[in-house]
């Protein structure tokens, strides 16, 4: 669906074609705003990887830029294998708790746990030698934002009615009407939470069955 389409919809289902309440700025600013809830109610869309090298006696890392929400960080096992193991990622008072004095320590070697602060994460023990592409990171990154009515939103398709009912929930927040807002909020999470079950599904080797029992017959 492209953004002119959402913009109509939106309109005319507010009630509200020439855009004096709702201007088009507001729909463009709410549909990528709706990119990032999905993506939040939905982890498994937008996946990514990267990787950062080690550097030795380097404990804080710059997280990816277009990085959304971490899911796991991983460490190269050995300089010249491809397997990598998982951190254990820590908050941030875990970490204080679990290594006292990490902030300065000098204990160093291969990495085992990590925290994220600040838009850094920092690793535990410090690296004792550079490694290229020492570490891994999975996340969930950010939606590219639409500008001009030509863009479509990079979500998928079967997204798309969910972005035109999340915009609309925001539209009917501006009017005050908040049994409509809560109405199309519930109805954008409904359908984000039954496309999400369907992904699910495919990831699994069986699907439920139904036995019946001698007594239900």
């Amino acid at each position: 669906m492209l953004v002119s389409e959402i913009k109509a919809r939106v309109k005319r289902q507010f009630g509200d074609e020439s855009g004096v309440q709702v201007t088009d700025t507001d729909i463009v600013r709410w549909i990528n705003d709706s990119q990032r809830e999905i993506v939040k109610r939905n982890e498994g869309l937008l996946e990514v990887t990267a990787v950062a090298n080690a550097v030795a006696n380097q404990q804080d890392y710059v997280l990816p830029a277009n990085l959304l929400i971490l899911k796991t960080i991983k460490y190269k096992e050995t300089p010249t294998g491809n397997s990598y193991v998982k951190l254990q990622g820590c908050n941030f008072v875990e970490f204080n708790e679990y290594v006292d004095g990490w902030d300065g320590a000098t204990d160093r070697g291969d990495p085992v746990s990590y925290t994220v602060f600040a838009g850094n994460y920092s690793v535990f023990p410090i690296p004792s030698a550079a490694l290229t592409a020492g570490f891994k990171l999975y996340y969930n990154r950010i939606p590219t934002d639409v500008i001009n009515d030509g863009d479509t939103p990079e979500l998928p398709t079967l997204y798309h009615e969910a972005i035109v009912k999340y915009c609309l929930a925001q539209a009917f927040e501006i009017d005050e009407d908040w049994d409509g807002a809560n109405l199309k909020l519930a109805q954008m999470e409904d359908d984000v939470k039954t496309l999400r079950g369907r992904v699910d599904w495919k990831t699994q080797d069986t699907y439920p069955t139904i036995t019946v029992r001698y007594e239900d017959l």
